[in-house]
């Protein structure tokens, strides 16, 4: 379990069949930011069956592992 503190590095993979950026955090876990407009804050889900071209899955907003951890995107957040 995540402390309050903790930071989640999430490395860019590159953009799934729906222009959707994927990102992979240092458990191996796949990230889609379904909603990557620049100026908006990232909604980030996890991937069907871990894969990059899967279907966004559960928002990360829903694991209570995730609440309160600031999110360090590698090298930076891809945004339309």
């Amino acid at each position: 379990m995540m402390d309050k503190a903790a930071i989640l590095h999430l490395k860019y993979l590159g953009r799934d069949s729906w222009d959707r950026p994927v990102y992979i955090d240092d458990e191996g876990i796949i990230w889609k930011d379904v909603d990557p407009r620049a100026g908006r804050r990232a909604n980030l889900c996890t991937s069907a069956n871990n894969e990059l071209d899967g279907e966004p899955d559960t928002g990360m907003k829903y694991f209570e592992k995730y609440q309160n951890v600031s999110v360090v995107f590698v090298p930076a957040r891809d945004t339309w």
